[in-house]
């Protein structure tokens, strides 16, 4: 057996996909999938059960992810370690994150952290929680970042911020002079909302008080940057969380519509591995987001006050 070839079985396994175990070791589905092949062929044992939706393990696959689990968690443990003991902050960080983050917070917190310690090699796959979760328990990922606390058993969740949702449109909608909406509108005017077959953390990012404010849903996505596009090209409402739309909103490429309690909170949460201290680099890294938070808001309301002065 080759360590690459555990180390792919390992990554599949924790986030029960292929295809996330395949951007997690850098690799192409199909050449994940023969390097598993070849693994069961030298122990002559299925280790992996594919279905149309999801990934299995058989029984010798749990007791291979078990041995991996200990085998790769020590070789980190062992890396954390040496970088450490040179009181430095340094080598691979490997994220987990969902739309919310990595739209606006992370990149900027990611590169302010990058600049500071040229030595942190950051790696972030977009998740959905029940992956991150599984990819914190198995020493895969070294943190998440998600919204709320739906899934997240097992793991320490860290709150980092709250983030207001808001209903917007963009430059060309009928709404954008007026500035506000009515429940009729809701009614005449669709929305575009994240809600594609409706996959588990999808509510998540569609809060929308519906149950108030029933509203025309003209078009759902799974991508919550093509529903902001398609705000923005003025075809649709759109109900997104203030800090997934700021640069947007600075930029007054989307005007928020007034007139309608729409301020559902959106938690902002860092997820670590439960019973273990985040590594130099990942404290680092959540303080520098929940900093950046703050001071984008502030930034953001000076702006605000600065235009209805004017």
């Amino acid at each position: 057996m080759e360590l690459t070839d555990l180390r792919y079985f390992y990554n599949v396994a924790s986030v029960r996909s292929f295809s996330q175990g395949a951007k997690l070791s850098f690799v192409s589905p199909p050449a994940i999938s023969k390097a598993i092949k070849k693994l069961e062929t030298e122990l002559k044992a299925q280790l992996l059960v594919r279905t149309t939706r999801s990934v299995q393990l058989t029984d010798r696959g749990e007791i291979l992810l078990e041995h991996c689990r200990t085998l790769f968690r020590q070789i980190d443990d062992l890396q954390r370690d040496l970088a450490e003991a040179e009181d430095s902050i340094c080598g691979p960080m490997k994220i987990g994150t969902d739309e919310i983050f990595s739209t606006y917070l992370l990149p900027h917190a990611l590169a302010k952290v990058v600049r500071e310690h040229p030595g942190v090699s950051p790696r972030s796959y977009q998740m959905v929680p029940s992956q991150i979760v599984h990819g914190l328990k198995d020493g895969v990922l070294d943190v998440g970042f998600t919204i709320g606390q739906e899934g997240l058993q097992d793991v320490e969740v860290i709150p980092v911020a709250t983030s207001f949702g808001v209903l917007v449109c963009g430059m060309d909608h009928p709404l954008y002079e007026k500035g506000e909406v009515t429940r009729d509108d809701l009614l005449t005017y669709p929305s575009v909302v994240p809600e594609f077959f409706r996959r588990e953390y999808l509510p998540n990012l569609d809060q929308f008080p519906e149950e108030r404010f029933p509203r025309r849903i003209g078009a759902t996505v799974e991508m919550m940057q093509m529903a902001i596009q398609m705000v923005f090209d003025g075809a649709y409402l759109g109900y997104f969380p203030e800090v997934s739309i700021r640069c947007q909103l600075r930029h007054k490429e989307l005007k928020p519509l007034v007139g309608l309690d729409t301020d559902v909170p959106f938690p902002l949460n860092a997820v670590i591995r439960k019973g273990a201290a985040p590594r130099a680099a990942v404290q680092l890294l959540i303080d520098t987001l929940t900093k950046a938070f703050i001071e984008s808001s502030q930034a953001t309301c000076a702006i605000d006050l600065a235009v209805a002065s004017s």
